[in-house]
C-alpha cells in the first residue's frame, strides 16, 4: 500500500504517513484516501508524514497535479507536511508555491515535533483508519 492514515479524534487531526518507496501512483491514492476520509468525517487539520519515506519517486508533473486539485482539507484548517530531506522538503515547497491560493494553512517543516507544535498537540492519540 505504501501509506497508513490514522486520526487523533481528540485534537481532530488526520495523519498519512508515507513509507518506503513512494511513487506518483502511492502519492496520488494517499491524497484520495485522505480526502475521501476528511470528507467523510467533517472538517479536521492534517499531517502527511513523510519520514518513514526512503525513496522519493514523486514527479513533479504529480506534484503540479496534486497542487491543482481540489484540497483535502478546506481552507481554514492548518495541514503540515513532515518533509526531512532536503529533496523531499523541495518537492514540498513547489507544491506550496503551486497551491498556496487554495491551500494558504500549509506549513512545512522537518520533525514530528514541529508538526505538533505548530497544532498545539501535546499528545497525541492517533488510532488507525480502516
Amino acid at each position: 500500500m505504501g501509506f497508513v492514515v490514522d486520526f487523533d479524534a481528540r485534537n481532530k487531526v488526520l495523519r498519512v504517513t508515507l513509507e518506503g518507496r513512494v511513487t506518483d501512483e502511492i502519492m496520488f491514492d494517499a491524497y484520495a484516501t485522505v480526502a475521501k476520509y476528511a470528507a467523510s468525517k467533517g472538517p479536521c487539520r492534517g499531517i502527511t508524514n513523510l519520514l518513514p519515506a526512503t525513496k522519493f519517486e514523486v514527479s513533479s508533473n504529480a506534484i503540479r497535479q496534486l497542487a491543482s486539485s481540489t484540497p483535502a482539507f478546506p481552507i481554514g484548517y492548518m495541514r503540515i507536511l513532515v518533509a526531512p530531506s532536503d529533496y523531499i522538503f523541495g518537492m514540498a515547497r513547489m507544491f506550496q508555491m503551486l497551491g498556496d491560493r487554495t491551500r494558504p494553512d500549509l506549513q512545512i517543516v522537518r520533525t514530528l515535533d514541529e508538526a505538533y507544535r505548530l497544532l498545539q498537540i501535546d499528545s497525541p492519540e492517533f488510532t488507525a483508519v480502516s
